[in-house]
C-alpha cells in the first residue's frame, strides 16, 4: 500500500513538471487541468496560485511575457486567452469563467485586479476595416487600439467587449451587453450598444445627490 502512494506521488509530481517544463515563470501552487494547451510557453507567466481549468487554450507571443496571468487568478475550463500580435496581462483576484475568450489582437488587453468575467464573454481587441465596397472584408486586412479593464470591474454572461474600450474602476457591465465606448468608473451598463443606467454610490454620495435634487 505504501508503495502504490509512493509510486502515485511520484507520477503526479513527473506529470506536473511536464505540465509546467519550458513555462517561462511558474508561481507557488499553481494548478493546471488536463488537456490544457500552451503556446510559446517560454512567455507565458503565471503567479502565485494562479488556478486553469481543463481544456483551455493559452497563446503567447515571442515578446517576453506577452500572456501573464496574476497572483490567485482562475482561468475557468474552456476558455481561450491568445495574445495574438499583441500582449494580455490580467491582475491578481480574477476569474475569467467557462467559454470566455481573450484575444490581444495588436493593441493588447490589460485587465486589472479583482476582475469578475462572467461565462460565454468575448474580448477582442482588434476589428476588420470593411470601408471599401470593391473589396471583401476579409482582404481589407484590420486595426487595433487595445483594450483596458481597470480594477473591480464585475462583466456578466454573454457580454462582448470591443477594440478601443476603457472600463473604469468598479464598473459593472450587465449581462449580455455589447461595450462599444468607454465606460466611466462606477458605471452600471447594458444593452446592444451598453448604455448607462446607474453610478454606483456609496449611501453618504446617494443622500447627498437626493439633497442636491430637492
Amino acid at each position: 500500500m505504501i508503495l502504490i502512494k509512493t509510486t502515485k506521488k511520484i507520477a503526479k509530481f513527473i506529470m506536473m513538471k511536464t505540465i509546467y517544463s519550458g513555462i517561462g515563470e511558474v508561481g507557488k501552487k499553481v494548478y493546471i487541468g488536463r488537456n490544457t494547451e500552451f503556446r510559446n510557453r517560454k512567455n507565458i507567466y503565471l503567479g502565485d496560485r494562479v488556478s486553469i481549468g481543463e481544456y483551455c487554450v493559452l497563446s503567447a507571443n515571442k515578446e517576453k511575457q506577452s500572456l501573464k496571468i496574476g497572483s490567485d487568478t482562475a482561468i475557468h475550463a474552456f476558455c481561450m486567452v491568445r495574445a495574438k500580435a499583441g500582449f494580455i496581462h490580467i491582475g491578481n483576484e480574477c476569474s475569467l469563467n467557462p467559454y470566455s475568450i481573450i484575444y490581444g489582437g495588436q493593441g493588447g488587453v490589460k485587465i486589472g485586479n479583482y476582475v469578475r468575467i462572467a461565462t460565454h464573454t468575448v474580448i477582442v481587441a482588434a476589428q476588420h476595416l470593411f470601408q471599401r465596397l470593391d473589396v471583401p472584408i476579409c482582404y481589407q486586412g484590420g486595426e487595433s487600439k487595445g483594450i483596458i479593464i481597470e480594477d473591480d470591474v464585475w462583466i456578466g454572461a454573454n457580454c462582448t467587449i470591443l477594440d478601443g474600450v476603457k472600463i473604469g474602476k468598479g464598473s459593472i457591465i450587465a449581462a449580455g451587453a455589447v461595450v462599444t465606448k468607454d465606460v466611466m468608473p462606477y458605471s452600471i451598463m447594458t444593452g446592444v450598444p451598453a448604455k448607462l443606467i446607474k453610478i454606483r454610490q456609496t449611501d453618504k454620495e446617494l443622500s447627498t445627490s437626493i439633497k442636491a435634487r430637492q
